[in-house]
Parts: structure tokens; sequence; C-alpha cells
């Protein structure tokens, strides 16, 4: 299937008149101001690793008051596989809601959905609240049938008990947590991640295929994979993105996902078991409900996504359940950084573009009432 590539949009009427002078932007087509924002970004990330700097999380609503709550450990017979681990156990977790605190005594819209949304950040940055997460979960909210957003505050693998597979364990608790205690149905879930997050959703989805239970652990309806970290174990080695020939227009310094790939892999042994979890781009599955898999035409991992996307789609009942989504022009996750960068617009047409791939999702193939994803 041939990826759906976005049109540009249309530059601001109004550039600096540095706009002009190539030292000040990074790609033709950005203005200074993007182009000096995704340096200040890459700077302030290339800091943040040197320093080795530890992103605190707490189990305290703060600043997200009533929409902040607590999601205790899924049941211990969810935990099988590659989710044992004598060193990590599952843990409490925060989470933040969006707009608001999702009414469970409420009857669930109709044609409405729930997002379970995972953060990104190299598995060792972001906490899914407000300050970082506003502009991704209102365009999202904006732009497709979603009445909710749920952001995990997973655990970080710069901190005590945080190495693979904490973040996963983590994420299961929380889609155990709308289905089973909010009592959410699957088909009116979507899973979403963003950047390492998106590497979390292909981790999720994997563990439900291997789980095989559909009573206690359903697919969702569907999953966006936005900028998805493809292979954790192949970043220790920082040149492995400094090389890449989009790097020039890419605010992450190759340091950030090296430490955040080293972090999260700790002294684990990559075992046949958990290298499809860490490198999913040389493991493909059949995915048990569509995937959209959305890139950056500027960002280093572009050629990945795209490969990623062509390795899924060679299995047999893959074909009509993975696409891929290229937008032009912007860098590395647009949806978490349009607001930083100046790509709000292109941020809003990914969103636009993810709605669209789940009313596609949502709509019976026929005109005979069949489930599009049965």
């Amino acid at each position: 299937m041939a990826p759906v590539r976005s049109v540009p949009t249309s530059p601001a009427t109004s550039q600096p008149s540095t706009d002009n002078d190539p030292r000040f932007r990074h790609d033709p087509s950005w203005s200074y101001q993007q182009g000096l924002s995704g340096s200040m970004l890459k700077a302030f990330l290339r800091t943040f690793t040197a320093l080795h700097m530890k992103w605190p999380l707490s189990l305290k609503p703060h600043h997200e008051s009533e929409r902040f709550v607590l999601i205790n450990p899924a049941h211990p017979e969810y935990y099988t596989g590659v989710m044992e681990d004598p060193a990590i156990q599952p843990e409490a977790i925060g989470a933040t809601w969006y707009p608001e605190t999702y009414p469970p005594q409420e009857p669930f819209p109709e044609g409405q959905h729930v997002i379970l949304h995972l953060h990104g950040g190299s598995y060792i940055l972001g906490d899914g609240r407000i300050s970082s997460c506003n502009f991704l979960a209102k365009t999202l909210l904006e732009q497709t049938s979603s009445s909710y957003m749920l952001c995990p505050q997973y655990r970080l693998a710069c901190n005590h008990n945080g190495r693979f597979p904490a973040q996963l364990q983590d994420a299961l608790a929380a889609y155990v947590y709308l289905l089973h205690t909010l009592q959410i149905p699957p088909s009116r879930i979507v899973l979403s991640g963003d950047s390492s997050g998106g590497h979390l959703v292909l981790a999720l989805l994997r563990y439900i295929v291997e789980y095989n239970h559909p009573e206690r652990l359903p697919a969702p309806k569907c999953s966006w994979a936005w900028s998805p970290w493809c292979d954790v174990p192949a970043a220790v080695d920082p040149s492995a993105w400094t090389h890449s020939t989009n790097y020039k227009t890419e605010y992450i310094p190759g340091s950030f996902p090296a430490w955040g790939a080293k972090q999260f892999l700790g002294d684990m042994a990559i075992t046949e078991q958990v290298e499809p979890y860490v490198a999913p781009i040389w493991h493909p599955f059949v995915v048990p409900s569509p995937v959209l898999i959305l890139t950056g035409e500027r960002e280093v991992l572009c050629q990945d996504h795209e490969k990623l996307a062509q390795e899924f789609q060679k299995l047999e009942g893959n074909q009509s359940r993975i696409e891929l989504f290229v937008e032009e022009r912007v860098p590395h996750d647009v949806l978490m950084i349009g607001w930083i960068m100046g790509f709000k617009n292109e941020a809003r047409h990914c969103a636009i573009g993810a709605g669209e791939f789940l009313r596609r999702v949502d709509s019976p193939p026929h005109g005979d009432g069949t489930d599009a994803t049965a």
C-alpha cells in the first residue's frame, strides 16, 4: 500500500528578513523561527543528556488537579512472558485525563472514542501532563472522533526500577484500567503513542497478540504510531542517528536517543523473547487491529518508518491493516513539538489524517453492517 503523503501547508504570509539567510534555517521551506526553535531544542536535549538529568515523576495531582488519577497494577495474571522480570515489578502510576476526567457513570457517546496516548521522550523524558501534552491532546480531540484522552505517566528508564519492561507493564495497566475498571468497550479505545510512545504502542500490540486471551485482553479499535522508535538497541550508537541525511533538519541530537536506549535496556539481556519488543522493525507480526504509522519527511527516522510499514505489510493479514502517512517538511514527532517549532498547521493536518483513518476503520466496508476490523 502506497503511503499517504500530505500536501505542504502554506507558509506564513509575513516572514522575517533573515528567512532568506540559509545560516538561520535548516530547510529552505522553514521560517527563521522554525530553524531557531529547532536549534534551541537540540541544545536543550544535548545539555539534558550531557548532564544525565533525571526527569522527576510524582504521584501528586499538582496542576492537573482532579484530572490526575492513580492507576494500580493489573492483576498478576496479566504479567506473563516478557512482562515477567524479577528485577522489574509492576508499580502504581499516575495518568492525566483530557479535556476532563472521564465520567464512567454516563453512557458512552455513540461514535466517540477514548484515546490512550503514550508520550514520547526517548524513555527518559516526559510525564503526559498538561505542561507538555496539552497541545497534542487538544489537537487530537478536536480533529478526531474522540471525546477523552488518557496520558499515563509511565516509569522513565533513567529512574529507579525503570528499564524495560517497566514501561510495558505500565502501558498494560493503563489499558486494563480502561477496559475493566472503567468498562470502556475495546471497540471504543484508540491506542496512540509518539516517538518512544509509538514504540510502546507496537510493544503492547505484540503483547496482546502473544497473550492471546481476547476476553481479558482484547485489541483496541485501532492504533496510531506517531514517529515510532523502531530499533532501540541500534540507537545506542549515536552515529546511526547523526549520519542520516535528515540530521540537519532534526532537532534531536544523536546523544539523546543513545542515552535513552542505554537506560531503557540497562543490564537486560536481549534474548530471543525480548528482541522483537525492542526492535520491531526486524520482527514484524500480524497486528490484532489496524495501525496507522505517521512520520515526518524531514525526520531522521523517516526511512525507518517507511521500512517498518513495508515489512509489516508483507505479512499476510496486514496488507489492509497497516497504513503509512508522511507529512512533508516536518522533523520528528510533529504532533508533540508543533506548538514549539511553529508547525501547528502540520500537526493538525496529521491529526486530521489520523481521524480519517479512524473513520475508515470504524465504518463497515459494505452496507451489511460488518465490522471493518472483524
